[in-house]
């Protein structure tokens, strides 16, 4: 696979693979920033510093993500143009984007059914599927009914590890997706599990 020799020279070859399966590629910038405080330009999305630790909080829906250490904010357009909240860890090679997305937009039915939407989504970007999606135990996300994948493919000759999440909250359905160097889901698989873990409602 091309692009694997260190953490800094794959980063944007698994970056753009990530956005093709997500359908982005080329729709976002892709100029990264190591700074800590994700200090480009953030219009969709904004840090609270507080006692809870750094709450990464979307402008557009009523949710926030706290972001562990090593994790920063993406500037807007990143990772998606449409992105409710949007982050990465470069030196881990772990990307993260949040999309809302209302219930009144979809098809009828419940958070599995539109789990499987999703899922199907992004496996039709995969040009080759390199595993059978494997459903994990998780079942609520905070108080809120989710359902969660692992997905492995391929993607622009890159080998991608994802983990999806779709949570229902409220009147919208988001999906929460981590992805990875595939040769580093599992070096990488605790703390993507504990970012998604993360995920809430805002706090009024």
């Amino acid at each position: 696979m091309a692009g694997v020799t260190g953490a800094g020279r794959r980063v944007q070859p698994v970056l753009v693979a990530g956005l093709v399966a997500l359908g982005l590629a080329g729709c976002g910038t892709l100029g990264l920033s190591r700074s800590p405080e994700g200090t480009g330009e953030m219009s969709n999305q904004y840090f609270d510093q507080g006692f809870r630790g750094n709450m990464l909080v979307s402008r557009i829906k009523p949710v926030q993500i706290r972001l562990p250490n090593g994790w920063s904010a993406a500037p807007t357009g990143t990772l998606h143009n449409n992105a409710d909240l949007e982050a990465y860890n470069l030196d881990e090679n772990m990307f993260l984007v949040v999309l809302g997305e209302n219930r009144e937009a979809v098809a009828p039915g419940n958070v599995e059914e539109q789990a499987s939407v999703y899922l199907q989504i992004l496996k039709g970007g995969f040009s080759q599927v390199l595993a059978n999606q494997a459903r994990t135990k998780v079942e609520r996300i905070g108080s809120f009914p989710a359902v969660q994948y692992e997905v492995r493919g391929n993607v622009s000759e890159q080998a991608v590890a994802y983990l999806h999440t779709t949570v229902e909250m409220g009147e919208d359905y988001y999906q929460v997706v981590v992805w990875t160097p595939d040769d580093l889901r599992m070096a990488n698989a605790d703390a993507m599990r504990a970012i998604v873990e993360e995920f809430r409602a805002t706090q009024l």
